[in-house]
């Protein structure tokens, strides 16, 4: 018997969570500087990419949450610019495009990995 086994839906998402954490860090330490231009996602694909590397290499899976992800903070960063300032509308657009790749990475390794064999003890 054997079965498929990708990330954990439970450690992705301790993972959002600290996505989320990052976004609201940055925020507020770029906000108390005054420094909007700086990029607000920088700690959060730091973040993402350390976890990547560290614990699920599973390349498709992160391709297609990169893509996904991507264009997420891009449509949401143009949506949400006009109605908010940019520090607010880059760090809402970051903390949702986090999400969404980490439902689409979890979703894919889970399809993808390789099949491991059960034990029947």
């Amino acid at each position: 018997m054997s079965e498929r086994r990708g990330v954990p839906w439970q450690e992705a998402a301790q993972i959002m969570v600290l996505s989320w954490v990052a976004c609201g860090a940055a925020w507020g330490i770029l906000s108390l500087l005054d420094k909007t231009a700086l990029p607000v996602a920088a700690p959060v694909v730091m973040l993402l990419a350390r976890w990547f590397w560290a614990r699920h290499r599973y390349w498709a899976a992160g391709a297609a949450a990169a893509c996904a992800g991507s264009v997420v903070a891009f449509v949401l960063t143009d949506l949400a610019r006009p109605h908010l300032d940019r520090i607010t509308a880059d760090t809402s657009a970051t903390a949702c495009a986090a999400t969404v790749a980490l439902v689409v990475f979890t979703g894919v390794s889970r399809l993808t990995s390789p099949a491991t064999r059960s034990k029947l003890t």
